[in-house]
């Protein structure tokens, strides 16, 4: 299974400077989107273990100027 997360930022617009700003940071597979009212990127196609793949992806936003708020992560139901 391949671990989905948004890091969610603190911008609560979704101009195209801050999409650009996104995929210049490198998240070209990756979606910029909104998540409970601020921009978001969803990390979706990245292989590896979900803690790692966090931390890696928060610094990679990081570096590339983005201000982070938080990061969330879809909940799993079980049947």
């Amino acid at each position: 299974m391949t671990p989905e997360f948004y890091i969610v930022l603190k911008e609560r617009e979704p101009d195209d400077s801050l999409a650009d700003a996104v995929y210049e940071a490198g998240f070209d597979d990756s979606s910029f989107v909104m998540r409970g009212g601020h921009a978001a990127i969803w990390v979706t196609d990245r292989q590896g273990e979900l803690t790692e793949l966090v931390r890696e992806a928060i610094m990679q936003a990081r570096k590339g100027g983005l201000n982070v708020n938080h990061v969330e992560i879809e909940s799993e139901v079980f049947a």
